[in-house]
């Protein structure tokens, strides 16, 4: 099947399924302060990742990895954001 319409449709869908499973982890950090099991090296290496993809979704015009990918970078940034602040208070 080659439909723009549903590629474009489930690429929302996927994106759409990423972000949100990304959260509860952002959501969870925030409030319990508790980042100390979270791997600073893993979440750069996913916001390296996110920022690369979100760079081919701008250069091939792909709508649904430029959002997803924006999404993803600013909640692993919350994420990281939260990782240095609350384990060097603790």
């Amino acid at each position: 099947m080659n439909d723009p319409a549903f590629a474009a449709w489930l690429g929302f869908l996927a994106g759409t399924i990423t972000v949100v499973s990304f959260v509860p982890q952002v959501v969870r950090a925030w409030r319990t302060r508790q980042t100390r099991d979270l791997s600073l090296g893993g979440f750069l290496l996913l916001a390296t990742g996110a920022s690369l993809w979100l760079s081919y979704g701008l250069l091939t015009g792909d709508t649904p990895v430029i959002i997803t990918n924006l999404a993803v970078a600013l909640l692993v940034g919350a994420i990281l954001v939260a990782k240095l602040r609350f384990d060097r208070a603790g």
